[in-house]
């Protein structure tokens, strides 16, 4: 009797195994392999797929797209894409125009648009706007418009040109003899004696002769006829 008791457990233990077997082997080929869970990334998200790896039971698949690397987790049994997550932005989806940036700026600051241009890796324009007195820059997000960040430079002024001097002459151009008198007056004031021209290979000179009675000096200022500037000064005793 005991001996029947003993086959009977033993035939039991062998046919759960058996079936077990058989289960699980109809389970593996019913999972999702790594090339199979590439290509059904691809199908739905686009781009190219990198590599796959079994992770318990899942299959993560790196693949990229236009917009950048990432990452899926691919359910083995059922084949459904369980998580994905970037990894990498590569480029950046912008939402905000180049012109919409603009207008953005002229909003928040008064003047005209100087200079705009697109920042890859922050994904965000930089717009400069020139008033009369200051260039404003601004960095707007190209994804959601906000302004990030402003900053202000005033424009430097140019000083003025001291009284009764004549602007500088246009490149090339022979100055008048009225001009170089005026420049030569700011060495000496007084009564002009006389004023000659003399020409030569880089534009020529002016000798200005001027007597100051009143301090008793009298000087012969020579003045480049292009540059406009005093070469020499000569002080008669």
């Amino acid at each position: 009797m005991k001996k029947w008791i003993g086959i009977l457990a033993a035939s039991a233990i062998l046919s759960t195994a058996i079936v077990f077997f058989l289960l699980n082997s109809a389970n593996n080929t019913d999972r999702l392999t790594e090339a199979e869970a590439m290509e059904k990334v691809v199908a739905l998200y686009g781009g190219t797929a990198e590599k796959a790896t079994v992770s318990g039971n899942e299959i993560l698949v790196e693949f990229t797209n236009g917009e950048g690397r990432y990452s899926a987790a691919v359910a083995r049994d059922s084949g459904h894409v369980a998580s994905m997550e970037m990894v990498e932005q590569t480029g950046p989806a912008k939402t905000v125009t180049e012109k919409q940036a603009e207008e953005i700026a002229l909003a928040e600051v008064q003047g005209k648009i100087k200079e705009t241009s697109y920042q890859k890796g922050q994904n965000e324009f930089e717009v400069k706007v020139e008033s009369e007195t200051e260039i404003s820059t601004l960095l707007i997000s190209a994804d959601s418009g906000d302004i990030r960040k402003i900053s202000s430079e005033e424009i430097a002024k140019a000083d003025p040109a001291p009284e009764n001097q004549p602007a500088p002459p246009e490149a090339g151009k022979v100055i008048s003899g009225n001009e170089a008198i005026a420049i030569a007056r700011q060495t000496l004031d007084g009564e002009v004696q006389e004023v000659e021209f003399i020409e030569t290979q880089d534009g020529g000179y002016y000798l200005v002769e001027i007597e100051n009675d009143a301090t008793d000096q009298e000087a012969t200022i020579q003045i480049h006829a292009i540059r406009g500037d005093t070469m020499t000064v000569d002080w008669d005793d």
